[in-house]
């Protein structure tokens, strides 16, 4: 259909079932497209470089017709210049978002931290250990975080005393936040190309608990319980002398999260992670059977754990406490928990242990599968290990495995 787009012809043009596009009969590819549902949006279509293109100019009435014919007019005399006006809109659009987040901290608060809320797990702490790292430099331009720069941040803290495994994991997530900026265009290239991590030693450190150290902590988890027990019943009186309906004091009552939490730790080696995104659902008690789901597992393969009599026993009981659904162990109003750092500190003073984190009851319990004769490979898959090499970090406490294989040359 042919006809002079005015104010007046637009107007009249009524929707029919199908979309249909009226030309305008004076400026070559200026037309108005009518949509079923009576939206009417001008356009101009045009070849360049042997390509056919059409480039969307606004919605009427919110454009006038001869505000559309302007720009059309406008935007055929760059084609004929060669200017193609979808990549030029594009170059706008992309430098405009550069502008409104060109430093680290306007790129982390507009674009990385809604990115990573919606696809990371670990979107809050990570995000956290990102602006702690760069503080100083948050106001610094994305494409400033070179070579050199990052050096100047390895010298810095190599002389506070980080490890090198450390160094590389925060330098890891500053990497994967200018990826992102990448991805989105609004750095051309990656600043921090051939950027190689530090050399570190792959087996890392392993730290696990004594036979002893091990009655030390199973004894400063009943103590704390006894206490909790004990702080119950004293809470109780106060209530009782208020006519409030006293809290249940059941001996032996799991009072809270962390004995349960510690004690499946040492049988099932799950990461701390791991055991906060545990769900019921997971749990197959009268199967003795825990799986790792992908989302919740840091290899992002799922994992079956079978449950041994005390792990069994300890779920059992925990579950009894709680209500049965949802996390096994949930925080505030259900929702899943961030931290235990006060409860376990405490326990481990308690216990003496020294140098021992809650990651090492992770260490502890494939220690205790090696030393009772476990192969390596079925302790790898328990633990979820992706490599084999992280399991070797345990083989030296195979009984008589290094004495059976120089025998046997």
């Amino acid at each position: 259909m042919l006809q002079r787009l005015n104010k007046r012809a637009v107007a009249a043009l009524q929707a029919e079932a199908h979309p249909y596009d009226v030309r305008d009969t004076e400026l070559k590819g200026f037309l108005v497209r009518v949509e079923a549902g009576g939206t009417k949006s001008f356009f101009l279509d045009y070849r360049l470089k042997g390509r056919r293109n059409r480039f969307r100019l606004g919605v009427f009435p919110n454009l006038s017709a001869d505000g559309a014919r302007e720009i059309a007019t406008a935007i055929s005399g760059d084609i004929a210049r060669g200017i193609d006006p979808q990549a030029r809109k594009k170059a706008d659009r992309i430098q405009a978002t550069r502008d409104s987040v060109s430093t680290l901290k306007a790129f982390l608060d507009k674009q990385y931290e809604p990115w990573a809320t919606a696809h990371l797990k670990s979107a809050k702490a990570q995000l956290e250990r990102i602006r702690s790292d760069f503080a100083d430099d948050l106001n610094a331009p994305l494409q400033s975080f070179n070579r050199f720069k990052i050096e100047g941040f390895r010298q810095k803290w190599k002389k506070s005393g980080m490890k090198p495994g450390s160094i590389n994991r925060d330098i890891q997530r500053l990497r994967s936040v200018l990826s992102r900026a990448v991805d989105l265009e609004v750095l051309d290239k990656h600043p921090m190309a051939g950027v190689k991590p530090l050399k570190v030693d792959k087996t890392g450190r392993v730290r696990f608990l004594s036979p002893d150290e091990q009655k030390a902590l199973r004894k400063a988890l009943e103590s704390r319980e006894g206490r909790l027990i004990e702080a119950r019943i004293r809470f109780n009186t106060w209530r009782i002398a208020r006519h409030f309906k006293p809290l249940p004091e059941r001996q032996g009552e799991l009072l809270d999260h962390l004995k349960p939490m510690v004690l499946v730790a040492l049988n099932t080696g799950l990461r701390r992670g791991e055991l906060l995104s545990l769900k019921w659902a997971d749990v197959n008690l009268p199967g003795k059977m825990l799986t790792v789901v992908a989302a919740a597992a840091k290899s992002g393969h799922t994992r079956h754990i079978p449950l041994n009599a005390e792990a069994v026993s300890v779920l059992e009981g925990w579950r009894e406490r709680s209500n049965g659904s949802g996390l096994v162990f949930p925080g505030a109003e259900g929702k899943r928990m961030t931290n235990i750092n006060r409860s376990w500190h405490g326990v481990a003073k308690a216990a003496k242990l020294k140098d021992f984190k809650f990651h090492d009851l992770r260490h502890t319990f494939a220690s205790n599968l090696v030393q009772a004769g476990i192969d390596l490979n079925t302790v790898r898959e328990l633990m979820g290990h992706q490599d084999i090499v992280m399991t070797l970090r345990y083989a030296h406490l195979a009984p008589s495995g290094l004495k059976k294989a120089v025998d046997s040359i």
